[in-house]
């Protein structure tokens, strides 16, 4: 779910991670940079349509999640949509 609409950047998380996104993306706010906020409230199966057109608008991705640094759900993501949007990514997916 798209809960907030931005322009400069996508940004994706689940669970009690988006509560901590919602703060960051009000501090972003502040400097000037408008994030396109996403919960994907599940990830299995995950809402690849919904990140690749945001990411498609955006140009660009950051996603996290409370999980080891390697092997993390994140990965999965980063490369699904790195495949899927490459030619609409104006930097490499965070």
């Amino acid at each position: 779910d798209v809960v907030q609409e931005g322009s400069d950047v996508t940004v994706v998380g689940w669970g009690t991670q988006v509560r901590v996104l919602q703060e960051a993306v009000a501090m972003a706010a502040d400097v000037g940079i408008s994030c396109e906020l996403i919960d994907l409230r599940s990830i299995l199966p995950w809402d690849v349509d919904t990140v690749a057109n945001s990411v498609a608008k955006t140009g660009r991705l950051v996603v996290t999640h409370e999980a080891p640094i390697t092997g993390g759900f994140a990965a999965e993501i980063a490369a699904t949509i790195q495949r899927e949007c490459f030619l609409h990514l104006e930097s490499p997916v965070m």
